[in-house]
């Protein structure tokens, strides 16, 4: 018998890099500190390395040494870190992004409006013109060569240059051309992310994914979710970071080349269950049975410079003493140890599963039809009026396996979360009074895994049976009632289904 536990690592091919990176990263903000006075609020937001030795740091830097210069300022080193030069770049400003190339070019826009460019390193600077009109910061910026880029605004700015930004184009957003709505009382418009290949711009808005044409510009989606993209100019190709790790490498003309799924950052590493000797404790008969059910009400709100709410745990306790109930319960905890793993053809749905499900699905689309109203129905979601969603019985009555895995895999994580989650606790006492415990792990899916505990030992089981027996027990409106129902387990074995169905198609 085993159980999951969820372990830290990092994504298998980017290991070293990654490591490499942020142990450079760690080095060189130590190498500054030691050698000058940084402010409280100063942040290194973006190292640029050109070379082995030659490294550019951005981001928020002030400089109160000589009042007649500009505030802010970025840090170079050409010895890999041994010695710094702290040089102001002719602006005062909070740099939001840069570009750079390995021949010494830097691109940096930032608060001050300004683009602001060097060619050597970041030694020398000039000021090139605000790039949008109307005016606003400059919140991301990407060069396709020494002359030809495209900038973000903070407020829904968009330009493209062909000069180095000597002069500008500007360039409708997704949200000028009302590819997403907003009310009135809300608009987050600012542009995170801009890049171009070949003739094809990409942009992040929003948290939204738009593609156009340059030389006609019509912003659309990709007919995938897409939470971010990449642009890699050596090969022209496009990566498209859909759900579940899904990528889609596609080339510059949006024809698709190769799909490829991204190691999960998190994974599970079987452990073996310990024994417990349920054979002793089922020798004899069970006496008595109490749970102990947790929810967690909301209290107060806690007034601190972050306001947020704080609950206060309500507790219900409740007795079985239904002989019936002891026969079924001593059954399940016979077998209950072969459940190391959930198995599809020991599950099935009731109808008010399937109501909680409804009810599930519709608090889901009502989220997002609140979230489309201020402009928050991003591209990375499913679609929720998938006909899938809307026709449950398709997915349930042919319960895959592998889908079944993945769901719990992906959503159950024990011991790893805890907050104001409902909990549900069983002592079930035999004759001689020894006690063995069932605890909740997973309060979302159907209640499962489920933990045994007996006489310093435990393990994990995911018996549906025991979710099951847990209905008929407690009354209904009790505390972790509405827990034992599967409708966000049925959700998310729907929504798994769609995202194993999807393919990219080019418009």
């Amino acid at each position: 018998m085993k159980f999951y536990t969820l372990i830290l690592i990092f994504v298998t091919g980017f290991t070293n890099v990654f490591a490499q990176s942020a142990s450079i990263e760690e080095r060189l903000k130590s190498s500054i500190r030691s050698q000058f006075t940084l402010g409280s609020y100063d942040q290194f937001d973006h190292i640029m390395q050109f070379n082995k030795d030659t490294f550019l740091i951005a981001g928020y830097l002030t400089d109160d040494s000589d009042s007649l210069k500009p505030t802010n300022i970025v840090f170079q080193t050409f010895d890999g870190g041994k010695t710094w030069k702290k040089i102001h770049f002719k602006g005062n400003a909070w740099i939001y992004d840069t570009y750079f190339q390995n021949d010494g070019k830097v691109w940096m826009g930032g608060s001050d409006e300004y683009v602001h460019y060097s060619t050597d390193y970041g030694t020398t600077w000039t000021i090139k013109q605000k790039p949008f009109n109307p005016i606003n910061r400059v919140l991301s910026i990407y060069m396709i060569h020494s002359l030809h880029g495209i900038a973000g605004g903070r407020d829904n700015g968009l330009a493209i240059t062909f000069d180095n930004w000597q002069t500008t184009r500007q360039i409708p957003s997704p949200l000028d051309q009302n590819k997403y709505n907003v009310t009135k009382d809300f608009v987050d418009d600012k542009i995170n992310k801009v890049q171009i290949i070949d003739s094809i711009l990409l942009i992040n808005q929003n948290r939204h994914i738009f593609y156009t044409k340059l030389n006609a510009v019509e912003w659309k989606t990709f007919n995938i979710p897409v939470s971010d993209f990449a642009v890699n100019k050596t090969q022209q190709t496009i990566e498209l970071f859909s759900v579940r790790n899904k990528v889609y490498v596609l080339d510059a003309k949006l024809s698709l080349l190769s799909t490829r799924y991204e190691p999960e950052k998190y994974t599970y590493e079987t452990q073996p269950n310990e024994k417990v000797d349920m054979a002793s404790f089922l020798a004899s008969n069970i006496k008595s049975v109490r749970i102990k059910a947790v929810e967690y009400v909301f209290d107060k709100w806690d007034r601190g410079c972050m306001p947020f709410a704080l609950y206060k745990e309500k507790v219900k306790r409740h007795e079985v003493k239904n002989p019936e109930v002891f026969t079924t319960l001593k059954n399940i905890l016979t077998t209950c140890g072969s459940f190391e793993k959930p198995q599809a053809q020991q599950f099935s749905f009731s109808t008010k599963d399937l109501d909680n499900y409804w009810q599930y699905y519709n608090e889901e689309k009502k989220e997002r039809q609140r979230e489309k109203l201020a402009g928050r129905d991003y591209t990375e979601l499913l679609n929720i009026e998938n006909d899938l969603f809307e026709n449950p019985d398709k997915t349930i009555n042919n319960l895959n396996q592998d889908i079944l895995d993945t769901v719990f895999k992906t959503y159950s994580y024990p011991n790893l979360y805890k907050g104001n989650d409902p909990s549900l606790e069983i002592e079930v006492i035999n004759n001689k009074d020894n006690i063995l415990k069932i605890k909740s792990v997973n309060p979302n899916l159907f209640s499962l895994p489920w933990t045994i505990q007996y006489k310093g030992h435990s393990f994990t089981t995911y018996d549906p049976g025991i979710t099951k027996l847990v209905k008929t027990i407690l009354p209904k409106g009790f505390n972790y009632h509405d827990q034992l129902f599967a409708g966000e387990l049925i959700y998310r074995l729907i929504e798994q289904r769609i995202i194993n169905e999807m393919t990219y198609k080019s418009n």
